[in-house]
């Protein structure tokens, strides 16, 4: 993968290529998280 097209870090996808393909997914997870975190907290609060 010398070109990894789904992530602009070059460098860092030509060492772990796997690394480039778990981005999308990392950050669909950390939303997910995130708005559940803030609706947990918000009906706790409420």
């Amino acid at each position: 993968m010398k070109n990894c097209k789904l992530c602009q870090l070059s460098a860092v996808c030509n060492d772990l290529p796997g690394f480039c393909l778990l981005i999308p997914y990392l950050t669909i997870a950390l939303v997910v998280v995130s708005v559940g975190y803030l609706f947990v907290t918000q009906e706790l609060l409420v």
